[in-house]
């Protein structure tokens, strides 16, 4: 919306009040005008990620991390910056969340042997 904005001379919420409360018909369907506002964020190289980007590149993370170790948010946050996504870790709980992603401790497969501990 502020890109719009931007681009028309307006002010964001002037936009944000003209798409409320309109639809759009589409071949797929009636849909909110709002919906096709997505918001997101700035990658290390300066390119716009929209927040579905961040949540399949955190889905990715964690369909790849080991089950032994599974990561915290705190890791998260550390493995999507490592590929250019910086985010706070509040929002990668919120994102987890709302995927129905248990937490590290709720993913952790208990009858692997953690890497970290020495075998008994």
């Amino acid at each position: 919306m502020q890109q719009i904005a931007d681009r028309i001379g307006m002010h964001v919420t002037t936009v944000s009040r003209a798409v409320d409360d309109k639809w759009l018909q589409t071949p797929r369907g009636l849909h909110p005008l709002r919906r096709f506002f997505v918001g997101g964020t700035v990658s290390a190289d300066g390119d716009e990620v929209a927040w579905d980007a961040v949540r399949l590149k955190l889905q990715e993370i964690i369909d790849a991390e080991p089950k032994d170790d599974p990561y915290s948010d705190d890791a998260l946050v550390d493995e999507l910056g490592k590929r250019g996504i910086t985010v706070a870790r509040r929002t990668v709980t919120k994102y987890r969340k709302a995927m129905d992603i248990p937490s590290s401790r709720q993913r952790r497969d208990w009858k692997l042997p953690r890497a970290d501990r020495p075998a008994e």
